[in-house]
């Protein structure tokens, strides 16, 4: 069986991808992994001289590019080994170049959601375009067309366009690209579990947000649904499924607990057959139901769960890179108080008893 992950940087134009791409898969072979890179489609159909005046078909010729060269890359990894695939951009980008018409248009054409377009990947690392920063110098080349203006309005859009992937991190414009490069390693070493797979997390009781605002930041809407279970050796798991619609993915995860805010965390993508098998061989105890919003807001990744059984109080949730990194709450989240060590708001104890709502 092919154990792969899919990891997409992404950005606005100026962000250092491409340079970052030809450092960090040396860097990960290191670890054992087999490293197939993903060289970017957009830059490849410009030196085919294709038209760029059509929009849409110029970005339909782009995923379609995309898609064969992450099929080749599937197609190379072998069984047995830890593969890691990393794109230089992903199918989502096409959102941020195309109006509302063309983009319904283009997954139409490609038959995909939105899930297909973001969730198909693993992780996505947002590298902030220098654009964003008048101090820093905006590089261009020959295939990069765009102003600084026309950079950073197309950074921005990007934030937005893949917002809502799983595991979406920011990496900001730093002074020396070189250290910009050591934050972006950091992030995919964590991520990938080197030296161990863990989950840092702090978690928070907030006052119902106002949905329609946090929607005006780079925001996006899915619905989850968790299940609990144990299988016949007595090792509990919990299966998730999240997407939209009607178009979700399937995720095995299984925890062990170090502290009170890390865990060691395994997830492991599931078919759907794969998910419904497990759901009906394995014992149930408990499930639990909620719309996440994933808010990119100043640098950081925020999810905010919205339960059905509650009407005026919700949870976010921050993950970290270190138990002890400081969390900034955007000054438009009210928290009435951290639940990070409070069992009784854990969602595995939700499916059993329903704290009451706090009073304020």
């Amino acid at each position: 069986m092919k154990d792969i992950v899919k990891i997409v940087l992404s950005g606005g134009p100026a962000g250092g991808k491409s340079s970052a791409l030809k450092k960090i898969v040396p860097e990960l072979r290191k670890y054992g992994y087999t490293v197939i890179p993903v060289l970017e489609s957009a830059r490849e159909i410009i030196e085919a001289s294709f038209n760029r005046n059509n929009p849409y078909e110029f970005q339909k010729a782009i995923a379609a590019n995309q898609l064969k060269k992450e099929a080749e890359a599937e197609k190379t990894a072998k069984d047995g080994e830890k593969t890691i695939i990393i794109c230089d951009r992903g199918l989502m980008d096409c959102r941020v170049y195309l109006n509302d018409e063309d983009y319904e248009k283009i997954k139409k054409a490609l038959n995909m959601t939105d899930v297909d377009l973001r969730d198909r990947y693993d992780a996505v690392f947002h590298l902030d375009s220098t654009s964003t920063h008048k101090e820093a110098e905006y590089i261009q080349d020959e295939a990069r067309v765009e102003g600084e203006d026309e950079a950073l309005r197309i950074n921005n859009r990007s934030l937005r366009a893949w917002c809502g992937n799983p595991h979406y991190r920011f990496i900001p414009v730093c002074d020396k690209i070189e250290e910009k490069y050591k934050i972006l390693m950091k992030e995919i070493k964590a991520f990938l579990g080197i030296p161990k797979p863990l989950e840092i997390e702090r978690k928070f009781l907030i006052i119902y947000p106002d949905l329609d605002y946090i929607s005006t930041f780079p925001c996006s809407k899915s619905h989850i649904e968790q299940t609990y279970l144990i299988d016949n050796s007595g090792k509990r798991f919990r299966l998730r499924k999240r997407g939209d619609n009607g178009h979700y993915i399937y995720i095995k995860t299984v925890k062990k607990k170090i502290t009170e805010t890390i865990r060691e965390e395994v997830e492991i993508r599931l078919s759907k057959n794969e998910y419904n098998k497990l759901l009906t061989e394995n014992i149930i105890t408990g499930s639990i139901s909620k719309d996440r919003y994933c808010l990119m807001y100043d640098g950081t990744y925020y999810e905010i769960d919205i339960f059905p059984f509650w009407k005026k109080q919700a949870y976010l949730e921050v993950e970290l890179l270190d138990e002890n990194d400081e969390i900034k709450i955007p000054e438009f989240i009210e928290v009435l108080k951290e639940v990070t060590y409070d069992k009784q708001y854990k969602n595995s104890q939700l499916c059993i008893k329903i704290p009451e709502e706090e009073e304020y």
